[in-house]
């Protein structure tokens, strides 16, 4: 209707506009604002995309959805009050870089898929309680964001939800959530902490990669699986404790962890893949289960390895403990191969 319409500077909805079509305004880019009329019930989407002087939004309580990128790349746009809306689609908000206040309602079910996604300027996000679920990329790259917290409502957190946002210290994550997807906090370079809920049952690939200022993590007995290079380059993270639950650790997952000294790798583990404690330049000592299926170059040669439990079919003893890195002639005994 109004797409492109670069000089458009002011306009008056009449209270008959009950919708905003797809790109209605797409592209007005001297519109500093705009005044929704009380009855309107959804935006289209792209219905403002690239209208880079609009400062500031107020959706109505009778707003429900937004469209796809329906704000995307309003470089201008600094607060947003989103009343009704339920459901944030695909790319809402991605590109507003100056947006720094941020209402969601208690209305809000779902953050779509990279919704504030480059939002750079918000600092904090309260997510309300009736929120279910959080998209991939939802806050990717959101640097200014300092804390999370997760309602209990929320089951699913999309992965690289929160990747590279790099202020963030602190995270409470929902006791629903069932996993950790891939890259969901990769590159956060400030978290120093984090408590996994009771309820996750894996930790995916690249899930807290990068996190080069993590000290500890809890795991909790849920989980079954360590995903590959889940904690690569954690550089700070100083030890782990790895739950009973866990059957696999898959490649390169604690890749770089130098400040690890130790680890202790529970008989439940039947495989451990290929690097996993490898660039671990401090890593000391490991117990490692005898029965476990060991990948290769898993740990620094310097590292002690001791190992416990009955041995797997067809070794006929075996040693008890070496050098990472190392094989025994005497034993045929092969610290990063299968066989023991």
């Amino acid at each position: 209707m109004f797409r492109d319409c670069k000089r458009l500077s002011s306009i008056k909805l009449p209270p008959s506009v009950k919708y905003i079509n797809a790109g209605a305004f797409r592209g007005c880019k001297s519109m500093p604002s705009i005044e929704f009329p009380s009855n309107v019930k959804s935006i289209g989407e792209r219905a403002f995309e690239g209208c880079t002087s609009l400062a500031s939004i107020s959706l109505p309580a009778s707003v429900k959805s937004v469209g796809l990128d329906a704000f995307s790349g309003c470089t201008s746009l600094e607060s947003a009050v989103l009343s009704g809306v339920e459901a944030l689609d695909v790319g809402t908000f991605s590109g507003c870089r100056r947006l720094s206040s941020l209402e969601l309602p208690s209305t809000m079910t779902s953050i779509g898929r990279g919704s504030f996604s480059d939002c750079r300027a918000l600092t904090s996000i309260t997510i309300p309680p009736s929120t279910k679920s959080i998209g991939e990329n939802a806050f990717n790259n959101c640097a200014g964001i300092t804390s999370v917290s997760m309602p209990p409502s929320v089951s699913s957190v999309g992965s690289r939800a929160f990747q590279g946002c790099t202020s963030l210290a602190t995270v409470s994550m929902s006791p629903s959530v069932t996993s950790v997807e891939a890259g969901t906090f990769q590159g956060c370079t400030s978290l120093t902490s984090v408590t996994l809920p009771a309820s996750a049952t894996s930790i995916g690939e690249n899930a807290f990669r990068d996190c080069v200022e993590l000290r500890s993590v809890s795991i909790p007995s849920s989980v079954t699986t360590i995903g590959s290079k889940a904690f690569f380059g954690c550089k700070s993270l100083a030890s782990v404790d790895i739950p009973s639950s866990v059957t696999k650790i898959a490649t390169a997952a604690f890749s770089g962890c130098a400040s690890l000294r130790s680890v202790t790798i529970p008989p439940s583990v039947t495989e451990i893949a290929d690097r996993v404690f490898s660039m671990c330049t401090n890593l000391e000592s490991a117990v490692i289960p005898k029965t476990a299926t060991i990948g290769k170059e898993v740990f620094p040669s310097k590292t002690k390895i001791t190992y416990r439990g009955s041995s797997p079919s067809g070794n006929q003893g075996g040693q008890q403990s070496g050098k990472g890195g190392e094989q025994s002639e005497k034993k045929g005994f092969n610290l990063f191969g299968i066989k023991f």
